[in-house]
């Protein structure tokens, strides 16, 4: 599951967000097997989305991370 701002994300509903806030993103794993699995490496990747086909990557001056936009992750 992916939450933005606590809430459930979904592809088709656009996040407003405001220039200056913070906002938290929060990443579930869940594994259904019966044995562990890993290790992983989440990158979190942002675009802005003109939704005609093209996305903007180059967002260095309009985003900031706080730590790091990759995770590891061991097991899960």
């Amino acid at each position: 599951d992916i939450l933005v701002d606590g809430k459930l994300c979904d592809c088709d509903i656009v996040v407003d967000c405001k220039v200056g806030d913070p906002i938290p993103l929060e990443v579930k794993l869940t594994n259904w097997s019966k044995h562990s699995v890993g290790p992983f490496a989440l990158t979190v990747t942002p675009y802005q989305d003109y939704q005609n086909g093209v996305h903007n990557y180059e967002l260095q001056d309009a985003i900031t991370f706080v730590g790091s936009n990759t995770f590891y992750i061991d097991s899960v």
